[in-house]
């Protein structure tokens, strides 16, 4: 008889076991299925337990390609025409160019570091012409737009990007969402009361707007990328003729 007890003990376990599948078996069955391709796939954006069901994906190189060239032309046309010495356009918009790309990556990894969440970078959910940045932190999603200013003179159309932008996550239904406008400035003296301003400006905004003001100089410094003095060699075109120093950035 002591023999039979564990037998029969064991056949218990395994009947109980078997009537659980039996009885659970299609929540088991899609369980596995949904877990199977989240890891085939990825995982969506999630705040809290909202999760982003348009899938985000890498926007394609031709539309990034599109996109930073329609942004670096309003760079262009926004730049103080007077203050620059490049001989021709073509050599003053590679030179934008090369450092609208830093300012973006220096940027973007800043946000990273500061909000601590795994940022997505040029992404796009289906039907927008794509984000800057992508992240969730403390349950809201966090939608970037990098915006350089090169130099003195008029802003590049900021008020046209937060609409689109605006648009695209009132399309989505994305709540509790916000966008933050990230404002990368050559010039430490264009600094000065662009915050305010522009957080005036955008108060009212359907989804709230946070903007945030860095420097090329407090960038580079934050990632090593090397020092960076006012109106030293190596600086843009309109901060040459600007004797050599350091920026304070205090």
């Amino acid at each position: 008889m002591e023999h039979i007890a564990p037998l029969i003990q064991t056949v218990l376990w395994v009947g109980l076991i078997a009537g659980i599948v039996w009885r659970f078996h299609a929540p088991i069955y899609g369980l596995l299925v949904a877990l199977q391709k989240r890891i085939e796939t990825g995982s969506n954006v999630k705040a809290g337990p909202f999760e982003i069901t348009d899938q985000l994906k890498p926007q394609d190189p031709i539309s990034q390609k599109q996109k930073a060239a329609v942004e670096i032309q309003e760079v262009v046309e926004s730049e103080d025409q007077v203050a620059t010495t490049m001989n021709s356009m073509a050599d003053r918009t590679t030179v934008i160019q090369a450092r609208y790309f830093q300012a973006e990556d220096l940027v973007l990894r800043a946000i990273q570091a500061e909000y601590g969440a795994p940022l997505n970078r040029q992404v796009t959910a289906g039907r927008d012409s794509g984000f800057d940045g992508l992240f969730v932190s403390g349950g809201r999603t966090n939608v970037v737009e990098v915006k350089y200013i090169a130099g003195k003179g008029q802003y590049p159309k900021i008020k046209p990007a937060i609409q689109r932008l605006t648009e695209a996550i009132q399309q989505y239904g994305w709540p509790n969402s916000q966008i933050i406008l990230a404002l990368v400035f050559e010039h430490e003296d264009d600094v000065k009361h662009s915050k305010e301003l522009l957080s005036s400006a955008f108060a009212q905004n359907v989804v709230p707007v946070v903007v945030r003001v860095f420097t090329m100089v407090q960038l580079k410094a934050q990632f090593g990328v090397g020092e960076q003095n006012e109106g030293c060699p190596g600086s843009p075109p309109d901060l040459r003729e600007k004797p050599c120093r350091p920026v304070n950035l205090t």
